[in-house]
Order: structure tokens, then C-alpha cells, then sequence
């Protein structure tokens, strides 16, 4: 079975993929390999697991340079993700002709704007957690969640503070308010 870090590869080396070039890729590639070919439950499962890892993300066609019209406006793209370790697979160039795809280029201010949307709601969503925890409001929320969300928030901050070549930077200082806010609640319970 193809690994991940060669879907990696592969939307490294396309630029942007869809679902089905995905799923067209990997059991071409299996094929040519001569091994079992991957059902598309399979692939799908392997996507998810990228995507909950930031392997990959998921981008609209808005964040393409040019929109290919044969996908449609429906179709999501998967892109190289700021924890990837892009592996090339041996064959992937063979695949890419015998499939005649074209690489797709993004648009990195578009990007950019689409992950800090992304990382700013994230932001609120805690932020919001913190009120309804001090207001006592929710019974499933306490300073570990917190702080194990505040963990999260932080270091996804920082995958794509790197990822973005530091286009997010002024979120940092919201980030570490929170810190500080999840700290003084910390204390205000211990007393």
C-alpha cells in the first residue's frame, strides 16, 4: 500500500489534488507495483488521518491561481500540510502521464488568508470555552481541557506560522493572552 508520505509527495509534486486523482494516483501506482489495489474507502481513511494530522489541507478551488472548470466548484483540493514530509514515489512521474494530470499552482495570499480565518476561529472557540468554564456554565470543561486545547491551538499557531512563511504572526500575541488567562484561572481555583 502506497504510504502516506507519498500522497504527500504526490500533492507536493501536483501543487493541488482532488479526492479522485488521489484515489486514481494510489491504485495506479499499486498497480504498476503489483499489489492489492486500495478500495476507495481505504484511500478516503488515509486522507482523513492526513488531514486530522496536517499532513495535507484542505483547500477550495478560490485558493488556486486558476480554477480547472472540469472539477467544478464543489471539488476541495488537497495540499501539502505544515507537518508533511513529502516522499516522492519512484513511479509517481509514469503515474502522472499514463493519468495526464497537470499540476495546479496555489496562491499563497489566498492561502494564507483562508489558514488565518481558520486559526482566528479557533482563537474564539477557546476564547469562548474560557468564559463559559470562569461563568461555571459548562461541567466538561475544566483547566486541563483548557490547557490541553490551549496546547493544540499553539502548536497548530505555530505549524503554520512556519508554513505561511510568518504571513500569521500578529495572532501570537492573542495566543499568549490566553496562556495567561488559563494560568490566572488556574491560580483563582487553587485558592
Amino acid at each position: 500500500m502506497v504510504e502516506p508520505e507519498e500522497i504527500e509527495g504526490m500533492a507536493d509534486a501536483l501543487g493541488a489534488v482532488t479526492h479522485d486523482e488521489v484515489v486514481k494516483t494510489v491504485q495506479e501506482l499499486a498497480y504498476i507495483r503489483e499489489e492489492d489495489i486500495p478500495d476507495e474507502e481505504e484511500i478516503t481513511k488515509l486522507l482523513e488521518k492526513a488531514v486530522s494530522h496536517h499532513l495535507l489541507e484542505i483547500i477550495s478551488p478560490e485558493e488556486l491561481r486558476e480554477v480547472d472548470e472540469k472539477d467544478g466548484k464543489d471539488v476541495h483540493y488537497y495540499i501539502v500540510g505544515p507537518n508533511a514530509f513529502p516522499n516522492f514515489p519512484f513511479d509517481l512521474s509514469e503515474v502522472i502521464d499514463i493519468l495526464k494530470l497537470d499540476r495546479r499552482e496555489i496562491d499563497p495570499h489566498k492561502l494564507t488568508h483562508r489558514f488565518s480565518r481558520r486559526l482566528k476561529a479557533r482563537i474564539t472557540k477557546l476564547r469562548h470555552n474560557i468564559e463559559t468554564f470562569a461563568k461555571g456554565e459548562d461541567d466538561n470543561i475544566d483547566i486541563p481541557v483548557l490547557e490541553h486545547r490551549y496546547s493544540d491551538l499553539l502548536n497548530l499557531y505555530y505549524d503554520y506560522d512556519s508554513w505561511l512563511e510568518g504571513e500569521i504572526t500578529e495572532m501570537e500575541t492573542e495566543i499568549l493572552d490566553i496562556s495567561k488567562q488559563i494560568d490566572a484561572l488556574g491560580a483563582a481555583q487553587d485558592i
